[in-house]
């Protein structure tokens, strides 16, 4: 049966456990029945990732529908910009995605990057945000409002500019000076169309408006510096600069997340938050979920599940063999064997067969 992520808090103190605990790796490290008698207890178990079997019932295995769902109705949504109707539609979509990360992250952000999906700007904001609450709820409480209004801020980022950005993801030439400046004018634009459609939350509008100002003072709208810029927009820097560079553009090639944090910590060290951007690497790690690497047996394999720190693929499932061909069965791979050992990552192929990528996770 598939793995479930499992969160434990103090209220299970002093009672039973409905179920049976297991690494990420499916090692049992607690029975069904155990009873929790102390905060001590409670730490040392919840120490590392906990997960359960999956009940296989409809509301253990609807997340791949629930989450395909926000695929295909958002780019909709966007198109609804300028609109009363707008807001309280983007809200929802916001709520969704939160309560999805929630209820399995690796599986949300894994299934993001593999589905498939006609509108590439789409998918990036899609993407963009459930990268920056990754942040987000590191730095702020479960229930700071302000969390909501990231997560919609990354969603509408880019709003009126919507097809531009599309465009040039799947154009293989560069950028002309015409496109470059209206680039240059899209936060200032996409902040002014929520204005249109209702919007007032402060937070949404001003992360919008300075997502694309730097530390240093390189950034544009207006080149503001250091603490001037707000968190929400901090966070929706890296959440957006990581995204595109794992994903790629046609006339430029997605990146693996390790050279992502390379340029972050290297090149963009001065522009970006380096401390937020710690924070995103500690919990994604080097190989998110959703990475498609190539093993030493020349099988593709998917990353499911980090593991420990992240510095190595965690846990991965082989799915097709060295000729392009679906594996009768998909196969868990330890990469720490020689014969799976880690080659490098890949990306997907045209003359790869369509790929149920949901069944990987059990959804």
């Amino acid at each position: 049966m598939p793995l479930r992520p499992v969160t434990l808090d103090a209220s299970i103190l002093g009672k039973s456990l409905p179920w049976n605990l297991y690494t990420v790796t499916g090692v049992l490290v607690a029975s069904a029945g155990l009873t929790l008698t102390d905060k001590e207890q409670l730490a040392k178990l919840t120490a590392r990732p906990l997960f359960r079997q999956s009940a296989g019932d409809n509301d253990d295995a609807n997340l791949g529908q629930r989450l395909l769902l926000q695929m295909e109705s958002f780019p909709y949504t966007c198109k609804a910009a300028g609109t009363s109707q707008f807001e309280s539609a983007i809200r929802g979509h916001a709520r969704e995605l939160i309560a999805l990360a929630r209820v399995d992250h690796d599986a949300s952000i894994g299934l993001l990057r593999l589905l498939p999906m006609a509108d590439p700007a789409a998918r990036h904001c899609l993407l963009t945000a459930i990268v920056a609450l990754d942040m987000a709820e590191q730095m702020l409480a479960p229930d700071d409002p302000r969390i909501d209004a990231i997560i919609c801020a990354a969603l509408t980022m880019n709003i009126a500019a919507m097809r531009l950005h599309s465009d040039l993801t799947e154009r293989r030439t560069f950028i002309d000076s015409e496109q470059r400046d209206s680039i240059s004018r899209h936060p200032q634009d996409s902040l002014k169309l929520l204005e249109v459609s209702g919007v007032q939350d402060r937070d949404w509008l001003t992360a919008v408006g300075q997502h694309h100002e730097n530390l240093d003072g390189s950034g544009y709208p207006n080149g503001l510096r250091g603490e001037d810029i707000c968190l929400a927009a901090r966070i929706i820097r890296i959440a957006d600069f990581y995204t595109a560079k794992i994903r790629g553009r046609r006339y430029r090639p997605a990146i693996s997340a390790q050279a992502a944090f390379k340029h972050i910590f290297g090149d963009e060290r001065a522009r970006l938050d380096n401390h937020l951007a710690l924070i995103l690497l500690r919990r994604l790690g080097l190989y998110p979920p959703g990475t498609l690497i190539r093993l030493a047996s020349k099988e593709i394999a998917v990353v499911m599940r980090k593991q420990g720190s992240g510095e190595t693929p965690g846990k991965v499932i082989a799915f097709l063999s060295p000729n392009h061909r679906l594996l009768k069965e998909p196969a868990e791979r330890n990469t720490a064997q020689i014969g799976y050992a880690f080659l490098n990552t890949a990306e997907i192929e045209p003359d790869w067969p369509e790929i149920d990528w949901k069944i990987y996770w059990g959804y």
